[in-house]
């Protein structure tokens, strides 16, 4: 069974004014790394010029030699939806190391399947919550597919590698329209998927069906009432997106141990489609909630302020 990878644009879509071509490509020629790298961005998107990938990609790439990191990681993932996929992954990891939710989708996608990478399934879980947690809608759905294969061991070694990997950076996440690879239903479930097992060898069906995850029966579950001393309110703070509820409950669980505060505050599982968001609620403001999301993140976790 044949691990197939379908990709779009990945890049984020910005609306802005068409550039002026001419002078950003006096400026090009001249050396200047940033004209460089917009002038790749205006023939990705087609902005003053025609639609171009691979003057895109020489753009990208001259701005990187000149040392413009945001050139670097569009280098990587022009490469990779141009079909040069080996090429992009350097670039992309790197991106990742800074944290790009982009590349945490694409490498935790890569190492699921073993394409590009080694496969190891709890990397590929860990670094699709980093992705899923900064709200890319396609990291999430890949977390249902891989929630039915991977073994309770692995998942637990996913949440020891999630609080290694950097937080993703503010503005990191791909735009709502982008399309990125799909992580693929593997050939065959393997017992163990650590960094140094063999990759499973395919098979025209698993030996076993995979495990359903948990339905969740209400929208919203809250297993524990404020203290008398929080104050309430109406602000929340996601924590995760997750193939299931009880992995969410699990990752309240890990974080709470982590970060005392949390233990003021209602836990949240709300059902988006066939994704569980796990979310602090009963938050009294924004500033309150910025507060509580430092520490989540300085704990290895996933933050994101959501308004009333």
């Amino acid at each position: 069974m044949a691990l197939l990878v379908a990709v779009g644009t990945l890049a984020v879509t910005t609306v802005s004014a068409a550039p002026d071509i001419q002078g950003l490509q006096a400026r090009a020629q001249a050396g200047d790394a940033e004209a460089e790298f917009q002038l790749g961005e205006a023939y990705r998107a087609g902005r003053g010029v025609a639609p171009d990938p691979e003057s895109a990609i020489m753009w990208y790439r001259r701005a990187t030699v000149a040392g413009h990191i945001r050139a670097s990681e569009e280098l990587g993932f022009a490469l990779f939806a141009h079909g040069d996929r080996r090429e992009a992954m350097p670039y992309i990891e790197k991106a990742a190391a800074r944290g790009e939710a982009r590349a945490f989708y694409l490498l935790g996608t890569a190492h699921f399947n073993g394409d590009y990478a080694s496969r190891d399934w709890p990397l590929a879980y860990a670094q699709t919550m980093r992705a899923a947690a900064a709200g890319l809608a396609a990291a999430q759905k890949n977390l249902e597919l891989m929630d039915h294969y991977l073994l309770p061991q692995d998942k637990a070694k996913a949440d020891q590698i999630l609080a290694t990997l950097p937080s993703v950076r503010s503005g990191g996440q791909a735009d709502s329209g982008a399309s990125a690879p799909a992580a693929k239903a593997p050939p065959a479930p393997v017992q163990s998927a650590d960094a140094t097992a063999k990759p499973a060898k395919p098979a025209k069906a698993p030996k076993t069906p995979p495990k359903t995850p948990a339905k969740v029966v209400a929208a919203t579950v809250a297993t524990a009432a404020a203290p008398e001393a929080a104050p309430g309110g109406s602000w929340k703070v996601q924590l995760g997106a997750f193939g299931s509820a009880d992995r969410a409950r699990d990752r309240w669980k890990t974080l709470s141990a982590k970060v005392s505060a949390l233990g003021a505050y209602d836990q949240h599982i709300v059902a988006a489609g066939s994704v569980q968001r796990l979310q602090a609620g009963n938050i009294a403001s924004k500033t309150e909630a910025q507060v509580l999301c430092k520490k989540v993140v300085a704990a290895g976790g996933d933050c994101l302020v959501i308004a009333p």
